[in-house]
């Protein structure tokens, strides 16, 4: 029996939890902005992908393939939405609530329902077995409808980042840095997803990026339990 995939169940299961321990701290907000509000719901459905993902492994694990690629629908669901949320976050970060980025979110939500219409209706491609994990491979259809919210997710964090780092540098101080924490989290998260699309991984390159996503989703709960109107990197001087 290959212990192996234990591991992998465990990191994914870490992942939920601290998810959903940086969405307990951050509904302790009685009044929270609609930006923290989308972050919440980010790392609620990740939770739920992560928390999805560990038990399909399990059930993999146990022999139970049919169960596993069931799992694997539901895992789906959340895996698209919380592009939308992450899609939400950032915008709203970047524009306030503005119409282009309400358009934004509509337009992420709409290929993702696009996405799990295909998922659905054309079902799994293949499954690949390796002695960490199994990988379902989606059909090309609902592959392409899943890679424009997620380019788009892509592209809003590092605009968000380079558009954070250009405003410290005119200033000379941060505008505000627990967003941009919170952005840096999605980034880290991001490279992490990057590594993961790349195909399936065996051995030390999958528990990097299991490494990886615990680091994006502690960085999520360090920003969530803090006192987020407080929080600086470099304090601007007394003669600013």
């Amino acid at each position: 029996m290959n212990y192996a995939i234990l591991y992998n169940v465990f990191c994914c299961w870490v992942v939920a939890v601290i998810g959903l321990s940086t969405v307990r701290e951050l509904r302790k907000d009685p009044q929270p902005t609609p930006t923290w509000q989308a972050f919440s719901w980010f790392w609620l459905l990740a939770s739920g992908l992560w928390f999805l993902a560990g038990l399909r492994l399990l059930a993999f694990f146990s022999g139970l393939l049919w169960l596993d690629r069931l799992l694997f629908y539901f895992d789906e669901v959340f895996a698209g939405f919380h592009l939308v949320a992450g899609t939400a976050f950032l915008a709203r970060h970047v524009w306030g609530d503005t119409p282009w980025t309400r358009g934004l979110i509509w337009f992420a939500g709409i290929f993702v329902l696009l996405f799990l219409g295909l998922l659905f209706w054309l079902g799994i491609r293949e499954t690949i077995c390796t002695p960490w994990a199994s990988e379902h491979e989606l059909p090309r259809p609902a592959f392409l409808a899943f890679v424009v919210p997620y380019l788009l997710c892509l592209f809003l964090v590092v605009y968000a980042t380079i558009r954070d780092v250009v405003a410290r540098n005119r200033r000379g101080e941060w505008v505000d840095f627990s967003l941009t924490l919170a952005t840096w989290s999605l980034l880290v998260y991001s490279l992490a997803g990057l590594a993961d699309v790349r195909g399936v991984w065996a051995g030390w390159q999958l528990l990097m990026i299991r490494l990886i996503y615990m680091i994006a989703a502690f960085i999520a709960f360090w920003v969530a339990q803090t006192d987020r109107s407080h929080i600086r990197l470099i304090r601007p001087s007394r003669g600013d």
